[in-house]
């Protein structure tokens, strides 16, 4: 299996994927770091240490629609270019398959996601503020929690559902996680089917903006409940699992 995560990390390397947003990565940390228009609820972003949450809530952003982008094609273009075909003629077994491809999709989502920060973490390494790169790194690696899990799931939909349905489909998973505490209160709020509807959708979609929470505490050294980032690789798992059980007759 690992050959084929490899060749999945190749492919996307050789696609520029990962060069092209580290190249973006650094663009958005020259414009957080050095515009003097930013401003949050009015409130003017001076110094460097506001501009750092700024930097990766936006590489973040950018990050986990990559990372929908990245899975979502993976395992379609192999069952299109009839790669699965060969692969299962050399007796591997079709779950198997299935999972190294997600995996690949992960590690490629991820190490995306680290190009995309590689400046913020080179600049503050520069400046030597050693105390805000643990900080900073801590953040990041919590915020990977969600692009794995995007990535997942994305990844197991893409082996059953259409490209564009899946599309419109995990971009919706994004958006409900991002605001899955917001939706929360308000399903407390409605009565009757929708507000059951609503409950019943946050209970299976992986709460995105819990991780965010935690790894905004993390920047201010704050205490790291570990409980909703386990539930999230939880989350994970069971995507990632259900590769083995979820494939195509044709593949």
């Amino acid at each position: 299996m690992i050959p084929i995560i490899q060749i999945v990390i190749k492919e996307k390397l050789r696609n520029k994927i990962i060069y092209v947003f580290g190249i973006l990565g650094a663009i958005l940390m020259v414009l957080v770091s050095t515009g003097d228009g930013l401003s949050i609820n009015g409130i003017k972003i001076t110094t460097f240490e506001q501009r750092v949450p700024v930097a990766i809530a936006m590489n973040s952003f950018v990050g986990c629609l990559t990372a929908i982008v990245i899975s979502l094609q993976t395992i379609p273009s192999e069952i299109e270019r009839k790669t699965t075909h060969l692969i299962l003629s050399r007796r591997i077994d079709r779950g198997k398959y299935m999972f190294a491809l997600t995996i690949g999709n992960i590690s490629a989502s991820v190490m995306t996601m680290f190009a995309l920060n590689l400046s913020l973490i080179v600049f503050i390494a520069l400046l030597g503020r050693i105390d805000l790169l643990f900080s900073v790194l801590g953040s990041i690696m919590i915020m990977n929690i969600n692009v794995m899990v995007l990535s997942a799931i994305v990844s197991v939909l893409s082996i059953r559902i259409p490209l564009f349905l899946n599309a419109i489909l995990s971009i919706g998973i994004y958006f409900v996680g991002v605001f899955h505490n917001l939706l929360s209160t308000l399903s407390n709020a409605v009565e009757g089917p929708s507000g059951l509807l609503l409950g019943f959708i946050l209970k299976i979609v992986p709460n995105l903006s819990a991780v965010q929470n935690q790894a905004a505490g993390a920047l201010i050294n704050a205490p790291i409940d570990f409980y909703p980032l386990v539930i999230q690789l939880i989350f994970a798992y069971v995507a990632i699992t259900l590769t083995f059980f979820m494939f195509k007759q044709e593949v």
